[in-house]
């Protein structure tokens, strides 16, 4: 809920700090005393466009700042965790409009773009008048307020999810028609390039054996060579390494008698001395084995130069072609399998399509008998708000293919089209007068029976549309006695549901407010002040004797405004 404005250097607000609570909070004054300088202050902290005949005479700029409790809206706060924005138990909307036309705009101290907060301030405040921040004047509002109304939100919810699974199953079908005909137009290339690789039977690592015996085989003499003199030198030739490792190691074992420290040396020669026997050893049976083989060297030629041919077209490695050639294959088998695929999952899609539109059906069948309600009650509260000619109607169509109203995507059942929320678009339209043809709701160009629609539809519905903060500017234009009084008690059974701010001229709805507010303006010196100030039990007495009787109060006003206080406060408390 709005729990305070604060505006500074705003038209001829010098400054004011207004509190607001829960209920109905009521806004009195004269005319012109500046009641609607506050819904303009308000609507500008809300994101309405900044005008420079906003800001004060001898002022370089306008500042608003609106203080919003979010715990009973939870969609605003989740909003602003969804943009980034710090979501605390408070949000803080500061707003300055400059001469120099230099704009700025915090959310809880951090900078946001103007976009951002009109939408967020749609989930915060409706303001009812001739104000464009009605959320009742969006179309697409309404068929979320008659699903409310009917009860239909889990049917609504089942249209939903019938439509995410078949509209997922046709974007997988559609997937697999794209890459088929890729797939296609590429198959013979692909089968080519896979028939290609596969005759060359690859096998990982290959190229690295066949280089290490290409390299054994051109050099294998002096491989040989260098065997024969190492196997020479440690093991088998005059003066070896392992003669002198076992000559030393018998004089260390006579050290031994001597000194047994001697014995770790010793040890660790003999181990020394089966080392280069076993090295000596190894290379005798290596350059054993070790001969030239012309036509061997020749097969390795003729493969490796086969790799890198394919290297060399493919611009790959061998692990590369590897890796293509799996791909080719899995390409092969998606070609080989596409109709038993395709034709699998078309059943699926027609099956989800008929249940989406099964669900559809039966939901725009409980629209259609929920809006028959929902005509007769607003109709009721039409009358009773002192509009008995005026008639109510929703009109419900189906959304056809090229429908502007449509906003979301949507998918083409036959003829229908069918989006998450149905297929059908509600609006909701008024006739003025018998005979006369229904117009849209917005299309109704008096503030003060538009705001009357307002009360009549949010009083019907009240419960089911959220907890934002209701504005209602020109309720009472062009009324009085009994249908004022209505006014007046619908605002306060309505302020159960909502927290209500109501600028009104009459007693009749004033003294239904659970905080009174009184505006007035002071002339001093060829200067205007503006004041606002919440009022107690007397000078609220007064306030309602001013409207009834006008600038001459007497004891028998007086006591008429405290009666119509009391009627109020019964009323409220039932």
């Amino acid at each position: 809920m709005l729990r305070e404005l604060f505006i500074r250097d705003f038209a001829i607000i010098e400054e004011a700090r207004i509190g607001f609570g829960t209920g109905l909070n009521v806004l009195t004054g004269e005319t012109g005393a500046g009641k609607s300088l506050l819904i303009g202050a308000l609507e500008f902290a809300l994101g309405e466009r900044a005008r420079g005949e906003w800001i004060r005479t001898g002022a370089e700029e306008a500042h608003v700042e609106a203080v919003f409790e979010l715990e009973r809206i939870p969609e605003a706060a989740r909003a602003l965790e969804a943009a980034g924005y710090p979501a605390g138990e408070d949000l803080v909307i500061r707003r300055t409009v400059s001469r120099s036309g230099k704009n700025r705009l915090y959310l809880n101290d951090r900078s946001a773009s103007l976009a951002f907060l009109e939408e967020l301030g749609q989930r915060l405040v409706d303001i009812h008048g001739q104000h464009e921040h009605q959320s009742l004047l969006r179309t697409r509002r309404h068929r979320e307020l008659l699903d409310l109304f009917g009860g239909l939100v889990p049917l609504r919810d089942e249209v939903a999810a019938c439509y995410q699974s078949a509209r997922e199953a046709r974007l997988r079908l559609s997937r697999l028609e794209e890459e088929f005909a890729r797939l296609t137009a590429e198959e013979d290339l692909a089968r080519h390039q896979f028939e290609e690789i596969s005759r060359a039977r690859l096998r990982p690592g290959e190229e690295e054996e066949l280089e290490q015996e290409r390299r054994r085989l051109i050099h294998w003499e002096r491989l040989r060579q260098a065997c024969r003199e190492g196997e020479q030198i440690l093991y088998s030739g005059e003066g070896a390494v392992a003669d002198a490792l076992g000559h030393l190691h018998k004089r260390l074992e006579e050290a031994c008698r001597i000194d047994p420290e001697m014995g770790g040396p010793a040890e660790l020669v003999e181990t020394a001395r089966h080392h280069v026997e076993e090295a000596g050893q190894r290379l005798q049976r290596y350059a054993a084995g070790l001969e030239g083989d012309p036509a061997r060297l020749e097969e390795l030629e003729e493969r490796l130069g086969l790799l890198s041919r394919l290297k060399r077209k493919y611009r790959a490695t061998a692990e590369e072609l590897l890796a293509l050639q799996e791909e080719l294959q899995r390409r092969m088998h998606r070609l080989d399998h596409f109709q038993e695929e395709s034709k699998a999952l078309r059943a699926e899609t027609a099956r989800l399509e008929a249940d989406l539109a099964q669900a559809a059906g039966r939901l725009s069948e409980s629209r259609r008998k929920s809006a028959r309600g929902l005509e007769a009650r607003v109709g009721r509260e039409l009358a009773a708000l002192g509009m008995k000619e005026m008639g109510f109607q929703t009109e419900i169509r189906s959304l056809l293919p090229d429908d502007p109203a449509g906003r979301e995507e949507s998918v083409l059942l036959r003829d229908r089209t069918v989006e998450a929320s149905g297929m059908d678009q509600v609006e909701f339209r008024i006739r003025p007068n018998p005979g006369q043809d229904f117009k849209p709701l917005r299309r109704i160009v008096s503030g003060g029976e538009l705001s009357r629609i307002m009360l009549a539809l949010r009083h019907v519905l009240r419960g089911s549309d959220g907890s934002r903060t209701l504005v209602f500017d020109e309720v009472d234009a062009g009324i009085g006695g009994a249908e004022a009084e209505a006014v007046g008690s619908r605002l306060e059974a309505l302020s159960r549901d909502f927290q209500i701010l109501c600028v009104t001229h009459l007693a009749p709805i004033a003294v239904f407010g659970n905080r009174h507010l009184k505006v007035d303006k002071q002339i001093r010196d060829d200067h205007t002040r503006f004041r606002i100030r919440q009022l107690e039990r007397e000078e609220r007495e007064t306030e309602i004797a001013r409207m009834l009787a006008g600038a001459r109060i007497t004891d028998k006003t007086l006591a008429h405004a405290r009666e119509m206080l009391q009627h109020g406060n019964r009323k409220e408390n039932r």
